[in-house]
């Protein structure tokens, strides 16, 4: 080979790395917010005495620490934001060339801000201090359609405006108000998941920073105004004054540990929310918004799910089985007898030629029902029969259980649909996770009544959810499946299928594949456990509580195989902190409106505050199933 012709493949293979190369150092140098170390518990302390002793109207100087003396870009600001019941009442943005400097100017404003001269002393002892330190800046993308979408790293980076080039007259939205005041991820990727978005709700953003510039909206267009992204160092008040403040990242401080009794607790948090959303007719409020308070009237008609209503229920029956807590039972009968309501007034009720009677759960004034709603009433029947052994809800269960059988082919699977006017049945329609829930209560009435029936249509159930994975890239490529490995673990006392666990153990680790481990992401630590299938859209916290489910569902099941994975078993243990993290509790609700009652509650997604009852019902389910996983790893651990 000459020489000229090694220089020319030399350059044919390197010369489109070094392009590349040069393309992602450019992107990085000018995109990329270089920021500081966090501020220290001593630190931040210093900065919260000061804004505690302006807010309350005591004497106050200028924080002394040494990292206080910290230069900051572009003089800052510091941003202290004071929260009265979870509202914001006010905003002070004191500038100044250090740390120190910066947060003696905010506090110099508290006595002149309208929202906080008239409070009595009580309101000013009782509101939280929030801290914002504007640590960084960068170029933001507001033009280019699709660039848009990824404009802002969500929840981390916030949105700043100088307007007429003015640095003094910047207007900020923190990192955290981006998504308190649902600027983010409202953009839906595929009208197949309108759920799942991205990108920044740029026109309703510059409608409040106009408000807070004091400007029409006219005069806001006319203005010359540049815009640029920016991150913080965030920390709040923790809950014992006495204690240093809380980093926080993403508007939440780290989670508790991992433990049988914090786990124990958080679940029955969760029951508790649930049951503090429970109306007096036996229907939920079901979405919560935990910044505004809104929410849906359970006494109203509206948007209502029954699948959502009955597995909302199990979780509670379910709790009850393993807590035993009395004040779980009269909310839990509550709801089943609107379950019960439904049903008398459906229209569903049929006797067969044999004598066989049917019934199935129908939202009032429907024409259709499905397949769900009936499984997942007569799983949460069936689990206050195993908490309680009271036999009272079984000729329901039995009821609803024949018309399962009735919807199920004979090949196991089952149609989805029913229309209760015409009594026909689509054929065609196949809906996600209603065949799972099926096997699941069809499994659990074979537990409560012994009827090998229900176990063998169970499992002919399972047998056809598992073989229709059984082509090419069935083993690489999955669905939502947590409801066929939650089955196969209930039914595994009657049969156990060496293909249900190879099929379960697939799935957790296509799941697991998804999770990011410490040290993985180290510009999104708060993720850690989390079930990301992109790094561009925020990971919801629902997956990641059914996913959990369905886990601990196959580690019991790799267990009765006499196979536990303890590598799988501490994967579910890190998802269960990542939960932890995110549920509301006291160290984390400031920002919650007292009406919502939010304790306990699991939001949408780190950047989503919308509570919805199933969002509470399988994150909640996976922290009260986890204890017994817990237990075990700290006993393990003990052995080593």
């Amino acid at each position: 080979m000459t020489r000229r012709r090694a220089l020319a493949l030399a350059a044919v293979w390197t010369l489109p790395t070094l392009v590349f190369l040069a393309i992602v150092w450019h992107v990085y140098g000018t995109w990329r917010i270089s920021v500081p170390p966090r501020l220290g518990a001593e630190a931040r302390t210093a900065v919260m005495t000061t804004l505690r002793a302006a807010l309350e109207k005591r004497p106050f100087t200028a924080p002394e620490h040494r990292e206080l003396t910290r230069r900051l870009p572009n003089d800052g600001p510091v941003a202290a934001t004071v929260l009265l019941e979870g509202r914001m009442l006010a905003r002070l943005d004191g500038y100044g060339s250090t740390v120190a400097a910066a947060t003696a100017a905010a506090a110099a404003l508290m006595d002149k801000h309208q929202a906080l001269i008239h409070l009595r002393p009580e309101e000013r002892a009782a509101a939280d201090i929030k801290v914002d330190v504007v640590v960084g800046r960068g170029p933001i993308e507001r033009d280019h359609a699709v660039l848009q979408l990824v404009a802002l790293h969500p929840g981390v980076e916030g949105l700043g405006v100088e307007v007429a080039r003015d640095p003094a007259a910047s207007h900020l939205l923190m990192p955290d108000e981006m998504f308190l005041l649902g600027l983010l991820a409202k953009k839906p990727l595929t009208s197949l998941m309108p759920e799942i978005g991205m990108g920044v709700e740029f026109v309703k953003a510059d409608q409040i920073l106009a408000t807070r510039a004091a400007m029409t909206p006219a005069t806001w267009k006319l203005r010359d105004r540049r815009y640029y992204r920016f991150r913080t160092d965030a920390f709040v008040e923790a809950p014992d004054r006495t204690k240093p403040p809380l980093p926080l990242y993403r508007g939440l401080p780290d989670g508790p540990p991992v433990t049988p009794e914090i786990l124990r607790t958080a679940a029955l948090d969760g029951a508790r929310y649930l049951v503090d959303h429970l109306g007096p007719n036996g229907r939920y409020i079901y979405e919560q918004n935990l910044t505004t308070g809104t929410a849906t009237d359970p006494l109203k008609p509206g948007a209502y799910s029954l699948p959502r209503h009955c597995g909302t229920t199990y979780f509670l029956a379910e709790t009850y089985r393993i807590t035993k807590e009395p004040w779980l039972r009269e909310p839990i009968e509550r709801a089943f007898a609107h379950m019960n309501d439904l049903v008398l007034a459906g229209g569903c009720a049929r006797t067969l030629p044999d004598g066989t009677e049917l019934n199935c759960i129908i939202d009032k004034g429907a024409e259709w029902t499905n397949l769900g709603s009936t499984a997942l009433g007569v799983v949460a029947l069936a689990e206050f029969q195993r908490a309680t052994g009271d036999t009272r809800y079984l000729p329901l269960a039995t009821k609803l259980s024949s018309w399962m059988l009735w919807m199920q082919r004979s090949d196991g699977s089952f149609r989805h649909r029913y229309n209760v006017k015409t009594q026909k049945v689509d054929d065609k329609a196949m809906d996600l996770y209603f065949s799972g829930e099926a096997a699941l209560a069809l499994a659990r009435m074979y537990e409560v009544t012994g009827d090998e029936r229900y176990a063998k249509a169970s499992e002919k159930a399972l047998d056809w959810l598992v073989g229709w994975y059984d082509f090419f890239v069935g083993g690489f490529l999955y669905g939502e499946e947590h409801w066929t490995c939650i089955s196969a673990e209930a039914l595994a006392p009657y049969v156990k299928k060496a293909a249900w666990l190879d099929f379960c153990n697939g799935l957790a680790r296509f799941w697991g594949d998804t999770q990011p481990h410490p040290g993985e992401r180290p510009d999104q630590p708060d993720l850690v456990g989390s079930h990301v299938m992109t790094p561009f859209v925020m990971p919801h916290n629902t997956p990641a509580g059914s996913h959990s489910e369905a886990r601990i569902s196959t580690y019991l099941l790799g267990r009765y195989h006499g196979k536990p994975d303890r590598k799988l078993r501490q994967d579910i243990l890190e998802t269960l902190h990542y939960l932890l993290r995110q549920q509301i509790r006291d160290e984390n609700d400031y920002a919650v409106v007292a009406k919502a009652r939010g304790i306990g509650g699991v939001p949408t997604s780190p950047v989503d505050r919308m509570v919805r009852i199933d969002y509470v019902q399988h994150v909640c389910s996976a922290m009260i199933r986890g204890v017994e996983l817990a237990e075990e790893e700290a006993a393990a651990s003990r052995k080593r």
